[in-house]
């Protein structure tokens, strides 16, 4: 078996695969079950900015998220699941039963909140923090400067106060992607989790209300995610994750070629059950076995444009070529 193991935002990782934030990971019992399966770390469920607001009013009235009542009567119920204290035990409870790297998920669209709370994340134990940041640009005169801006300014401040290595998973909506990326790095950031997947909203065109579109990644979702992860290898100075639409082997695969140092997984493993990781890494080993490879490294970034004869084929190029047949 090949050397699977790989380097994290300066952690050691058995495998390159992250089960992300997600229900499977809420609970402890939810932890210790992704490691038992193999996983090279987990991305603790997400701790939502809502729920440190002690006031409904102030959730009601300040939260740029909440567009629609049931979106506050959701917000409301998430958190009576599990609050700011008791994810301070969920981090110590898993420190203790696992030996895999333990990331907390902070879902944030302000630090206002988040300062002395990464401050108890730190001391509770946990080896790194996620950054989950969703900022919607939903009114007219908002540029794009002020949402960048925030993106900057929640990443400086939280790095101010904390020590732990901080990874930020962005959307891919942004004018030009590799200058936030960068900038994200000057702020503090020590990786890049490509990409958020966001919250899809459904109409229920028999009663009128709101409800969730399709949860789930599919695998055709992963070529959004592998472009830029090939396109911004060697580029930014700081780690980059895969997130979204790696349902497999393969998807894994693809994903270190472009440059990846972790492939977090979610989907696959709701669809597959948990069983899934030890099918993925499988196949992986299988895979270098068959092209002599030993370790990640001897193939992270080798399809990636950094590396390539023709850097034109990972940007205008491939469109002229899918519309017209050019070879």
């Amino acid at each position: 078996m090949p050397d699977i193991s790989t380097k994290y935002m300066g952690l050691n990782l058995k495998n390159p695969l992250v089960v992300s934030s997600s229900s499977l990971t809420q609970k402890l019992e939810g932890v210790k079950k992704c490691a038992d399966a193999g996983a090279g770390a987990v991305v603790l469920k997400s701790l939502f900015e809502e729920q440190i607001e002690a006031e409904t009013k102030v959730i009601e009235d300040g939260s740029d998220m909440l567009v629609h009542p049931e979106a506050i009567d959701y917000v409301r119920q998430m958190g009576m699941r599990i609050g700011p204290n008791e994810y301070i035990d969920l981090i110590e409870g898993a420190k203790k039963e696992v030996d895999i790297p333990i990331i907390a998920s902070l879902n944030c669209i302000t630090d206002r909140w988040w300062l002395d709370y990464a401050k108890e994340i730190e001391r509770a134990g946990a080896d790194a923090v996620e950054l989950n940041i969703a900022i919607m640009p939903r009114s007219r005169g908002v540029t794009p400067g002020d949402i960048e801006k925030r993106y900057i300014r929640i990443v400086h401040n939280i790095r101010s106060s904390i020590e732990l290595p901080i990874a930020v998973k962005i959307g891919p909506y942004f004018t030009v992607l590799p200058d936030i990326a960068g900038r994200l790095r000057e702020a503090g950031a020590d990786a890049i989790v490509l990409f958020n997947r966001f919250y899809q909203l459904d109409i229920d065109i028999e009663n009128l209300k709101l409800k969730p579109g399709y949860r789930f990644s599919n695998p055709q979702e992963i070529y959004t995610p592998l472009r830029w992860m090939a396109l911004l290898y060697d580029k930014v100075g700081c780690d980059l994750a895969a997130s979204t639409g790696v349902h497999d082997g393969a998807g894994v695969i693809k994903m270190i070629l472009a440059g990846a140092d972790a492939v977090q997984v979610c989907s696959t493993l709701y669809l597959n059950g948990l069983e899934q990781i030890s099918v993925m890494l499988e196949e992986l080993g299988r895979w270098m076995d068959k092209r002599g490879f030993s370790s990640l490294s001897d193939f992270r970034g080798a399809m990636s444009k950094a590396e390539s004869s023709q850097p034109e084929y990972y940007e205008r190029l491939q469109y002229i070529k899918a519309l017209v047949g050019i070879e």
